[in-house]
């Protein structure tokens, strides 16, 4: 089986990523083992598979953040009485809306990196012996 080098540097970040980013179908030292025991075309077919599953975690854990943020937006925050008490969202939360608005950049990405890495695995599905 011939492995493009960038793969190998790729494949464990991505694992990280990917096992960071949200709850997936398998855990990181899982994934690993299959990739590293992969030699027939069910072996890379499963692993493009939980790929795309994790992709479909990714961009349902970025949606939720986008989600967060527009409610952050949305939303009145508590000040304390010494500062007056209520204050509009929009001066009191940007903290917290640009750190949904990352993570849901952050889980975009992460989908399109698994979903790159699951094509690759197809590939190598339709190449590789039964």
């Amino acid at each position: 089986m011939n492995i493009d080098r960038r793969w190998l540097v790729l494949g464990p970040a991505l694992l990280i990523l990917g096992g960071c980013a949200a709850e997936g179908p398998v855990k990181p030292a899982e994934l690993e083992q299959k990739i590293e025991a992969a030699r027939t075309r069910a072996d890379h077919g499963e692993i493009a598979a939980i790929l795309e599953q994790q992709a479909q975690a990714d961009m349902e854990a970025g949606e939720r953040h986008r989600n967060l943020a527009r409610a952050y937006e949305r939303g009145w925050v508590w000040a304390g009485p010494k500062a007056g008490g209520v204050i509009s969202a929009r001066k009191g939360n940007q903290n917290q809306i640009a750190h949904c608005e990352n993570l849901a950049r952050i889980f975009q990405q992460a989908a399109a990196e698994d979903l790159s890495l699951a094509r690759e695995h197809r590939k190598m599905a339709a190449g590789a012996k039964e």
